[in-house]
């Protein structure tokens, strides 16, 4: 259940019957909806909303100096490498309609200034009031959008983008420079991509600030990082017993869709100083020195919005093969692209390479499915998340979850949503690679319907003492 500071933020799909939604393309098979991509154009520039749901969260950006700021918002801003520590954000810079169109000047000015702070407000009349003036100030007028705000802002404290004083966690980052990853293999020789209607950027956070209430304790970020649905029907039931994780000495990660940070099972913020109400962490320039060996230290430094998805793929003898993955997003809206990223690197057992990395790789093709919260689904989250298929080549099977075997992937059908994705290019970034795949097929439950809806909120809560 989400809290009642939640509530008003929450975001149901579908608001229509999926028989009659875009256009009527979704095709009725047994007890799915069937929509093969890609969508036609016409329909993109009527409604360009994504044509089902995908978790994604929302953050604030802004960039500039002291002459003339930038404020914009991201859908779906991603973690996409641990060393260095990238983040990921992605805009749209095409025309494809009056939701999507592209975001020229705030791009011009993130490439011109070359920097940017992440920030995040707490649910609320503050919030409230930031997203109206993005909503409501057009694009190429901007730089007005800070101002309209009417609230207090401070300097960011590694580079000149404004930072509210409102927000209770800033990343601050710098586009990433070109460097080598741990093989020595060239990575970032630009900061940026183009993927069909977008451009990602690849920005290299320098500096974490989290409230100081929160990074002691005090108070608690929640986040619920899986969306509620209730099944209708029952899919078969697995042909094999369910496995319980084999305790073997490995390292094991427990995964709760309630998220909470700081917690006992969270690494605590070690922060290098304290400024204000705000307590701050340096990464070190050079992502050699960021490298931690130990697992749980190898974590993420601090809280950072996502969500979760599963992906699948046929190992080269034909297995399914199942991996959660929590730095999955949307980077493409036409055609529609999902990127996937998978460690590579050899740091430690938490960032070590993944048997789904050579599966995707050699097949060029695997899925995505949108998990929720579920015993059945996270007692699989768990176990596909910590057997690999080289201990166990009956992985998905033993996950618990059902699936059927299709050409470009195995589809997972207990999971509300899937989609299936033929890889159009790799990108190494470090300690992990991303796969894009672009969108071929989607398969949405037929008991997925407007009085059934798949609930989601991509904000947080905070409990504990205000600021």
């Amino acid at each position: 259940m989400l809290s009642d500071m939640l509530k008003p933020y929450a975001y149901r799909w579908p608001y229509e019957e999926l028989s009659t939604a875009i256009g009527g393309q979704f095709i009725k098979d047994k007890q799915n909806y069937i929509l093969n991509m890609p969508e036609k154009v016409e329909d993109i520039s009527k409604d360009s909303r994504w044509p089902v749901f995908f978790p994604s969260a929302i953050s604030l950006v802004t960039t500039g100096d002291s002459s003339k700021t930038a404020l914009e918002k991201v859908v779906g801003a991603s973690i996409v490498n641990r060393f260095p520590y990238i983040l990921a954000l992605n805009f749209c810079k095409k025309e494809l309609s009056k939701r999507h169109h592209g975001r020229k000047s705030f791009m011009e000015a993130l490439e011109n200034n070359g920097s940017a702070a992440i920030q995040f407000i707490p649910p609320g009349s503050v919030l409230d009031k930031v997203m109206t003036v993005i909503s409501t100030i057009p694009e190429n007028e901007m730089h007005k959008r800070i101002q309209q705000t009417q609230l207090p802002v401070r300097k960011a404290e590694m580079n000149p983008a404004p930072v509210f004083e409102a927000s209770y966690m800033v990343y601050e980052a710098r586009l990433v420079k070109p460097g080598k990853d741990f093989d020595g293999n060239p990575i970032y020789t630009h900061p940026w991509i183009d993927i069909g209607s977008h451009r990602v950027y690849f920005m290299e956070i320098n500096a974490i600030q989290l409230r100081q209430d929160i990074a002691e304790g005090r108070s608690q970020v929640l986040w619920r990082s899986l969306p509620a649905w209730e099944p209708e029907f029952q899919k078969a039931a697995p042909a094999h017993k369910i496995m319980d994780i084999p305790h073997d000495g490995s390292y094991m990660k427990k995964f709760n869709p309630y998220y909470k940070f700081p917690a006992e099972n969270t690494v605590a913020f070690e922060a290098d100083e304290v400024k204000g109400n705000m307590s701050i962490k340096y990464l070190p320039p050079l992502p050699e020195d960021q490298v931690e060996v130990d697992n749980d230290r190898a974590r993420w430094p601090c809280f950072f919005p996502s969500s979760l998805v599963m992906i699948t793929s046929w190992s080269k003898t034909g297995e399914a093969n199942l991996m959660p993955c929590g730095s999955t997003f949307v980077a493409s809206r036409y055609p529609m692209v999902i990127a996937t990223c998978i460690s590579y690197a050899g740091i430690n057992e938490r960032y070590a390479p993944r048997a789904t990395l050579n599966f995707i790789r050699k097949s060029g093709k695997f899925g995505c499915g949108v998990p929720f919260i579920n015993d059945l689904v996270l007692n699989a989250i768990n176990y596909s998340g910590n057997v690999s298929m080289r201990k166990d080549p009956l992985k998905m099977v033993h996950s618990g979850l059902s699936f059927e075997g299709r050409d470009l992937c195995p589809v997972l059908t207990d999971l509300p949503i899937h989609f299936s994705c033929m890889v159009i290019d790799e990108v190494k970034l470090g300690t992990h690679t991303m796969f894009l795949g672009e969108v071929e097929q989607i398969q949405v439950r037929s008991d997925v319907t407007p009085d059934n809806s798949i609930e989601w909120c991509p904000w947080v809560d905070i409990l504990g003492n205000s600021r």
